[in-house]
């Protein structure tokens, strides 16, 4: 069984699905991370320049290999320009943006396009839902809309640490402006220390990501995808 996970950023494959990926549904299968928006400049230690991008994006290549070593994935790594960096901004408010239009945004036909590649032969893909409104986020959940339309077997995972902030009704909302027909799988048993051993971002893990870990184990949540249930959920099955 050949999954492959579409990570819009550097980090938030295995913040999002690492419990599944250590001993839930995705321990087993053979799992490709792909990272889409590969070219980034943003880590917490100095001012995020594009003169500056070089640095930041070996310091977080970096982390990911180590990353893939630690939860065992493989990894493939996209040169699209995270949101940061094309904006050339650090407001959140331009990246974090509840009224974007993904389905209408320049990035989504390329980003179709390279998932569409890393996605030749495997038996299921899945894609973030968009929770938390990073534009980043909302183009991958957009193009897994896409590529389902032409029988592509997409899954969305819930987005963290966004997910973890949110409520139930906050997740079925956004679950349902993607596809009403979706309906959630847990893919982990709850969270664990273990999970939160393994992550090692030191470059973006800062306050609000440890809060999230911590509620994670705290409120005993579980990592879950959603899918249509006339495809169902063949991983670990």
């Amino acid at each position: 069984m050949r999954v492959l996970v579409v990570s819009p950023h550097f980090d938030d494959a295995p913040l999002s699905l690492g419990q599944s990926l250590i001993d839930g549904d995705l321990a087993t299968p053979r799992v490709t991370v792909g990272v889409v928006f590969g070219r980034t400049n943003w880590i917490r230690w100095m001012y995020p320049t594009r003169r500056r991008a070089p640095i930041a994006g070996a310091v977080r290549r970096a982390e990911e290999l180590f990353a893939a070593a630690r939860f065992g994935y493989r990894l493939r790594i996209g040169r699209r320009e995270e949101a940061m960096l094309r904006l050339g901004t650090t407001d959140t408010a331009a990246y974090l943006d509840p009224t974007f239009d993904a389905a209408g945004s320049p990035e989504l036909a390329p980003v179709v396009t390279l998932i569409e590649g890393w996605a030749a032969g495997a038996d299921q893909v899945l894609v973030p839902l968009g929770l938390g409104d990073h534009v980043d986020h909302l183009v991958c959940a957009e193009a897994g809309r896409v590529l389902a339309g032409r029988g592509v077997p997409v899954g969305f995972y819930e987005d963290r640490p966004y997910v973890s902030f949110g409520t139930s009704d906050d997740v079925s909302r956004r679950a349902e402006t993607v596809d009403a027909a979706l309906r959630p799988v847990d893919v982990s048993g709850p969270i664990t220390a273990a999970k939160r051993r393994r992550l090692f971002y030191p470059s973006q893990i800062d306050d609000t990501f440890e809060r999230a870990l911590r509620l994670d184990t705290e409120t005993v949540h579980h990592e879950r995808v959603w899918v249509d249930p006339e495809t169902g959920w063949p991983i670990g099955r």
